[in-house]
């Protein structure tokens, strides 16, 4: 795979990296901030992240699993975040291929309706359960402009273990 935005090739990524980091996501999900609107949910950015640049070792059954680990931490509708967390990961699949032709910026433009999706739509099930629409918990639009902000820097912090070494050794045959 070639980086669009230094053009060197990428080195194969590791699986165990993939989950790691997908981990560590989770473990920040489950820092006790509380219900903000300015905590983003990290877990969603490194599953479309890794659902962009490598669908094959996480898919959207990795999601379905990891958005009911955040139900039951939450202690939310089971389901909930499984159900999103799965649509937005075949969405992030579906589009892999438009968004990994952008750069960076434009990639966090067309992913700002993705996460609007994570962060309304346990807003508009609760809102269609119970009959209340609660508009503190709009604030879920707040968290989806930031988590789009965070995707440059994501990007940067995933491919770093992938980008080859700009001095490049002659003697190296690769």
């Amino acid at each position: 795979m070639i980086d669009n935005q230094s053009g060197y090739i990428l080195r194969p990524v590791s699986p165990l990296f993939i989950y790691f980091s997908l981990f560590c996501a989770l473990l920040l999900n489950f820092l006790p901030f509380g219900n903000f609107g300015w905590v983003p949910d990290f877990l969603i950015i490194s599953i479309v992240f890794w659902n962009i640049h490598q669908h094959r070792y996480v898919s959207v059954i990795w999601a379905f699993g990891l958005g009911l680990m955040m139900d039951v931490h939450n202690s939310d509708l089971l389901g909930l975040h499984a159900f999103s967390y799965s649509l937005v990961a075949y969405i992030a699949i579906s589009w892999h291929r438009r968004i990994i032709s952008l750069n960076v910026l434009s990639q966090a433009l067309h992913l700002l309706p993705i996460f609007l999706i994570v962060s309304l739509f346990p807003v508009l099930v609760h809102w269609m359960l119970s009959g209340e629409l609660y508009w503190w918990a709009l604030t879920g639009a707040i968290q989806a402009l930031i988590e789009a902000l965070l995707w440059p820097i994501t990007t940067n912090i995933l491919l770093a273990p992938q980008r080859r070494p700009i001095d490049v050794d002659l003697n190296r045959p690769l």
